[in-house]
């Protein structure tokens, strides 16, 4: 027989019900938090495309060289979070931990836990992958002409659009 000292915390983790599906629900809530911090930095891209410049007496040129009286329109893009995802993480988190409550025995409720942090990390992975190729596969010279369209990774991201005359400096 083992006398072992114990202390009221050594003794409260041993034996306190539910102690794994605190540990669980701890692991989902920094999952989800770390999700968040990643895909805020992540999510962060940007590319121009200016046609044409200035000729040698100060004029303007297009695309091909050729004089013209107007200045190019340059075109910047933005990729930028999208607040969809920080919705699907939140959501995929209260729904879990509603389940949780709602759950018959332990091994449920850790089942459904560890299924929630696998996808919020599939959530967030997947929109970084898909809007990050879908922003970098957007053909720049194709906005050259008088009208284009922009088609969005949406939900996954969102792109800003900014168009202007080229100006000296």
């Amino acid at each position: 027989m083992s006398l072992a000292p114990t202390t009221p915390a050594t003794a409260a983790a041993a034996g306190l019900p539910g102690i794994a599906i605190i540990e669980e629900i701890r692991r989902v809530l920094v999952t989800a938090l770390l999700a968040v911090f990643v895909y805020s930095s992540v999510m962060v891209a940007s590319r121009s495309y200016c046609p044409g410049g200035f000729d040698g007496s100060g004029g303007f040129i297009d695309s091909e060289g050729q004089p013209t009286d107007q200045a190019p329109v340059c075109i910047d893009l933005a990729l930028r979070p999208s607040p969809l995802i920080y919705i699907g993480i939140a959501a995929i988190v209260l729904i879990t931990l509603g389940r949780v409550m709602k759950a018959s025995d332990e091994a449920s409720a850790l089942k459904a836990l560890n299924r929630a942090a696998i996808g919020v990390a599939a959530l967030v992975g997947l929109a970084i992958v898909v809007s990050h190729v879908w922003f970098f596969q957007i053909p720049m010279e194709g906005f050259t002409s008088g009208s284009w369209t922009v088609f969005s990774p949406f939900p996954f991201g969102s792109v800003d659009v900014t168009t202007a005359p080229l100006s000296a400096g």
